[in-house]
């Protein structure tokens, strides 16, 4: 159980370096003049990756609180993507990954509970 919990945390780290990298090449100026953005949603792309960086934090504390999070930065970027960004189709795709290793993270969290209460 606990190299299943190890390789969520790598793969996650693995996710996180990318979506740093990518975050710092879309978030700080200069922006492509071409893309017409509202300035709410710039302001969502920092939101987001606070959110993502609070479910990485507990990645190591608590996998439920972390699976959480994540789950719930996908959805957020699904509906931003779809109500706000313009360019936004490519981003839901690049962090499904994320969605999935959130949900098993919960399933991982579900996992340990069920075999801490039957010791």
């Amino acid at each position: 159980m606990k190299t299943f919990r190890n390789v969520l945390r790598i793969l996650i780290s693995l996710a996180a370096i990318l979506y740093i990298l990518i975050f710092i090449d879309e978030a700080f100026p200069p922006y492509d003049p071409n893309m017409r953005e509202s300035d709410f949603g710039i302001v969502m792309v920092f939101v987001l990756f606070i959110w993502f960086s609070i479910g990485y934090f507990f990645l190591w504390k608590n996998e439920k609180i972390a699976g959480i999070f994540l789950t719930t930065w996908w959805i957020g970027l699904f509906f931003t993507a779809w109500l706000i960004w313009i360019y936004g189709n490519a981003t839901v795709v690049l962090g499904f990954p994320i969605f999935i290793l959130g949900i098993l993270l919960l399933v991982y969290s579900k996992q340990k509970n069920k075999s801490s209460i039957s010791d």
